[in-house]
């Protein structure tokens, strides 16, 4: 699949390309590149960026939504779906946006995954998939609007 430019059929080709438009022009250097077994629809992994450990994802373009899909989960004990825990997450969830030749990239700190109770912990089940919105979708909910503005502004 070639998206805007960017091969994005698996998880090592997209970070590639990425390290190469935007990673290494902003001295950014890629090291621990290791692919995850989950979410394999979404290009995943999880790198470190200079002193940053990520957690990576591409999502999706959905046909009947605005926005864009992604799912970031992992398999419990018993092989069961659950959210990713707080203890065990790394500094930053990554997610990258694609449709045509834009591109773009939602960076969410650890805490406020936290914040927003989409990590995992003993108190909260945590999410395990989210319905995002790039500067370039016009979304007509008043709920998806205010995803869109609370996104970009963190």
């Amino acid at each position: 699949m070639n998206k805007g430019g960017i091969r994005m059929n698996n998880f090592n080709n997209t970070i590639r390309n990425l390290d190469n438009i935007v990673y290494k022009p902003n001295n950014l250097m890629i090291t621990n590149l290791k692919e995850e077994k989950q979410n394999s629809e979404y290009a995943r992994g999880i790198f470190q960026l200079n002193n940053k450990t990520i957690r990576f994802r591409v999502s999706k373009i959905t046909p009947n939504k605005i926005g864009q899909f992604v799912s970031f989960w992992e398999k419990n004990e018993n092989m069961q779906n659950q959210a990713f825990s707080y203890d065990s997450a790394p500094d930053l969830l990554v997610i990258t946006c694609i449709d045509e030749n834009k591109l773009g990239q939602f960076i969410f700190p650890k805490e406020i995954l936290l914040k927003e109770k989409i990590l995992k912990t003993q108190s909260q089940k945590g999410k395990m998939a989210m319905r995002i919105y790039p500067i370039w979708d016009n979304p007509v909910s008043d709920q998806a609007k205010k995803s869109q503005i609370l996104l970009q502004s963190v």
